[in-house]
């Protein structure tokens, strides 16, 4: 590889391993061979149309074999890719567009629409309809690829710190901020992966979650690529067909939310899994922890920490302590370094609460074309997270809440995740996720939001009972509502700013 370019792994496989399949998905399966075709096919079109080092192409697509070519043809160029999330609105795009000034669009048929009703896509030097034929200027990704067949591109070189993507969080409490990921982000991520799952060429690594997000494309996602595995993509996530699509194609690893965690928990039927080798998850409550390992006696259950401005992986556990530090997320990846601080962003002694900060050079630079949060997240040169952390005597963190979501209660911090923790030992309980509501008396006080297991008779005097049991009073939750799914972002999150309003319109 002649630079830092990630797009250049589709050079190197088709050296090594030309007809070895390099995406499966249930539409059918892409060799190295094919997807280096329609890698440099892609580029000389992107290129042809004036698409260059620096320039922004937006890609709006479910997972899908040409997603994955499109976002390395972009890379190839030096160009800087957007991955959009589909479930936005049409403001919400029009936003993400202007905001990264993208001069191409790369978009499912199904989406189209949506793009051109909220922007003026006659602003895009090209418009390529990833799965098919679109509407009047959109050319269909087949006959791109067809019609440049056989021309390749020379793969731009790039350093450590060329912006790679900009990549938009959920923007659950203000407009998303365009996180940016260098090729060096990403490059020092796949040494991550390869070392902290010994991810290798026999791999076969299944993609749940959406590819616009961390937790798909670099979790290990195309990582898995970079060493000359196999990804096994869904379009979109469908709990009984990734099973069946883990049986079939032998898949020995992949990263699970715990939403993901729970549907296939539900759906298995005792299918034959004992390829897993290892699954990831950022966080899974007792119950459902114990639920997998049953299931799973011999697979490593790997419990980690990451985020998008750390291209993922943050901390992870080992296999050794996997058991004994069960809780925790392990301790820092290589090229990461945490410190856990109060707020005066002051380092706290081993066992305190407080904001996890971050730095290294697997972490973002900053923000895409906003100064001012660059410069609050990164100040001190430390990223701040927003995450409150525990660091134990040992070294491992445990992540217990995020700082928006600490309630205060008559003067005192609750951590909400420590509410649901004793919840979740109610045998009945699903799911659960915990807010503070205002009280005139105590400024907040706790609130209960539970999805009872199908056929659980819970009470809201059962599950107050429980907790003021095993907790103090004033965490004990004085308000429960039962519902039938918690709100949720694409990533799996649960997205208690929702909650927060419906508890305030209710």
């Amino acid at each position: 590889m002649s630079s830092i370019n990630f797009g250049g792994l589709v050079d190197v496989q088709v050296t090594r391993r030309p007809e070895k399949a390099a995406i499966v998905t249930r539409e059918g399966t892409w060799t190295y061979r094919r997807l280096h075709e329609a890698v440099h096919a892609l580029a000389a079109r992107l290129a042809d149309d004036g698409v260059g080092q620096g320039d922004r192409v937006a890609l709006l697509g479910y997972n899908s074999k040409e997603y994955v070519a499109a976002l390395l043809a972009v890379y190839r160029l030096g160009a800087i890719a957007v991955p959009i999330n589909y479930r936005l609105q049409r403001d919400e795009l029009r936003h993400l567009v202007a905001d990264s000034g993208a001069c191409a669009a790369l978009v499912d048929r199904d989406l189209v629409g949506d793009l051109e009703a909220a922007t003026a896509t006659g602003a895009f030097r090209t418009r390529i309809c990833l799965d098919g034929d679109g509407p009047e200027g959109w050319s269909p990704f087949a006959s791109v690829v067809e019609e440049e067949a056989g021309r390749t591109v020379p793969l731009t070189a790039l350093g450590h710190d060329s912006v790679q993507r900009i990549m938009y969080t959920s923007g659950t409490t203000s407009r998303p901020k365009g996180v940016m990921v260098t090729h060096g982000m990403s490059l020092l991520n796949v040494a991550v992966s390869a070392s902290e799952l010994a991810l290798h060429a026999d791999d076969t690594i299944m993609i749940t979650s959406p590819l616009y997000h961390v937790a798909a494309m670099d979790a290990p996602g195309l990582n898995t690529l970079f060493v000359g595995g196999t990804l096994v993509l869904m379009r979109k996530f469908d709990a009984r067909l990734a099973i069946e699509m883990m049986v079939e194609n032998r898949v020995t690893g992949g990263i699970f939310v715990q939403s993901i965690l729970h549907a296939i928990r539900d759906a298995d039927q005792g299918s034959d899994l004992s390829s897993v080798r290892w699954m990831m998850f950022g966080a899974a409550s007792g119950e459902l922890y114990a639920d997998i390992r049953r299931r799973f006696p011999t697979t490593r259950l790997i419990q980690s920490y990451g985020m998008t401005e750390a291209c993922s992986m943050i901390a992870c556990i080992s296999e050794a302590m996997a058991e004994s530090k069960y809780g925790t997320v392990g301790t820092a990846v290589p090229y990461v370094e945490y410190k856990v601080v109060d707020w005066r962003d002051e380092e706290v002694p081993r066992g305190q609460a407080g904001e996890v900060l971050l730095r290294g050079p697997k972490i973002t630079p900053g923000y895409w074309g906003d100064d001012q949060r660059t410069a609050e997240a990164m100040r001190g040169g430390w990223f701040h997270t927003g995450d409150v952390g525990v660091v134990d005597e040992d070294g491992f963190l445990s992540i217990t809440d995020r700082l928006k979501d600490m309630i205060r209660s008559g003067g005192e911090n609750v951590a909400s995740s420590e509410i649901e923790r004793v919840i979740y030992e109610l045998g009945g309980v699903q799911e659960v996720a915990v807010i503070g509501v205002p009280d005139p008396t105590w400024q907040e006080v706790p609130k209960a939001y539970v999805v009872p297991k199908p056929g659980a008779a819970l009470t809201e005097q059962e599950l107050i009972d429980h907790c003021r049991s095993r907790l103090a009073s004033f965490k004990t939750p004085k308000h429960v509502a039962f519902l039938d799914s918690l709100p949720r972002n694409p990533s799996g999150k649960v997205l208690k700013t929702r909650l927060r309003k419906d508890s305030v319109d209710a």
